[in-house]
């Protein structure tokens, strides 16, 4: 990944650049903000190339790896590789 953008605390965008062949180009955003005292994580993967399998493969991963991150996060215990839930 190639660092497009990092601002502390409220956001970072990488472009793929090297890997799995239909993400290389995409660009990953997590952006932080703040409501009723609670942090929101706003996360995207814009740029595919083509909306092909993989693409949806990935967006669901990227939906338990967040969860997993929640729930470290407020509880202590997260569920990363390879403990994540399996959607294979």
């Amino acid at each position: 990944m190639k660092v497009l953008e990092l601002i502390s605390s409220k956001r970072v965008r990488w472009q793929c650049v090297d890997g799995a062949k239909e993400w290389i180009g995409t660009e990953l955003s997590f952006e932080l903000s703040e409501k009723d005292g609670k942090t929101v994580l706003l996360f995207a993967q814009r740029g595919w190339k083509e909306q092909v399998e993989f693409m949806h493969y990935c967006s669901t991963k990227w939906a338990t790896y967040l969860l997993g991150l929640k729930n470290f996060c407020e509880g202590g215990k997260g569920t990363p590789y390879p403990d994540d839930v399996d959607i294979g």
